[in-house]
């Protein structure tokens, strides 16, 4: 019985996979969270959707309510497109921004879970392929 108890069920191994268009959709908001400038490559260029993934994904090991959920995300893609005319991504820079801005009056708790995962997973996948030089102190 004491087995029984310790047993912890296997994962499933979920795959979770956006369109092309929400790929591109998302690329382009962590973009706007996080300017590329001439020393940092911009968020897109280092495929943080595989992060986002992760985190996404559903497991065991964390079944924790999460306020960013693969159903969620999706449902705010779809908001923001509509909410841009058609396709957020067409839209302007300085309309993307404003339609961040509403989702963010909006939807607070979204909008930080999102801005955060997205700050996260960049500057987590930059420390992985551009580590900074080693630098001691004195």
């Amino acid at each position: 019985m004491n087995e029984m108890l310790r047993y912890k069920p296997t994962p499933r191994n979920h795959f979770i996979e956006l369109t092309h268009e929400e790929k591109a959709q998302l690329n382009t908001i962590i973009d706007l969270f996080i300017p590329a400038d001439k020393d940092f490559p911009p968020p897109s260029s280092l495929h943080l959707i595989d992060e986002f993934f992760v985190y996404l994904m559903p497991s065991v090991e964390n079944n924790t309510p999460r306020m960013l959920s693969i159903t969620r995300l999706r449902t705010v893609l779809e908001e923001l497109n509509i909410s841009a005319g058609g396709s957020f991504c067409k839209a302007s820079v300085e309309k993307q921004q404003a339609l961040l801005r509403q989702l963010e009056r909006r939807d607070p708790a979204f909008f930080q879970a999102l801005w955060t995962l997205a700050n996260h997973s960049y500057y987590t996948r930059l420390a992985r392929c551009c580590p900074l030089p080693h630098t001691t102190y004195s």
